[in-house]
Order: C-alpha cells, then structure tokens, then sequence
C-alpha cells in the first residue's frame, strides 16, 4: 500500500507541474495572439489555445477522480483540483 500512495504522491505533483506548464503556455500565447496580425498563425495559435483548454479539463477529469482515491493525504489531490478548476483566462 505504501507503494501505490508514493506513486499517487509523485503523480498528483507532475500533474500539478503539467498544470502549471499548461498556465504558462496559455499566458504567452494570449500575449502572441494579442500581436499577431497574420491570421494563418493566429488560427494556428488558436488551435494550440483550444488544446490547452482541453489538456486543463482532462486534468480536472483526472484531479476529481484521484480526490475519489484512498489517498494517505488527500491535501495534494484536492489542491490539484483547485488548480485545474481555475479558469486559464485570468
């Protein structure tokens, strides 16, 4: 049991990581939309907008579901929630 609560531990802090990258991302490219005045590239940014828009709700599916485990601390799933429920407009 030990084992599977050390690897949920070591998973809920890369989600969290790829959370963080997914933020990162969206921030920079809503300062190269707000730029950008060739349309091909901005239906490309676009694209990769929408993508990270539907990497944060399949990490908000994957944080609900890990706060339904037997966590030995629950405190990592729920704050991983927190994240992923955060809107990535701010």
């Amino acid at each position: 049991m030990a084992t599977t609560t050390q690897t949920s531990d070591s998973l809920i802090g890369s989600l969290c990581r790829d959370m963080a990258a997914v933020r990162q991302s969206w921030n920079s490219l809503q300062g190269l939309l707000s730029q950008c005045r060739d349309e091909r590239l901005r239906l490309r940014l676009g694209r990769e907008t929408t993508r990270l828009q539907l990497r944060r709700l399949e990490l908000q599916h994957q944080a609900r579901a890990m706060t339904r485990l037997p966590l030995r601390d629950p405190l990592g799933a729920a704050f991983l929630l927190e994240l992923t429920s955060r809107a990535l407009s701010a």
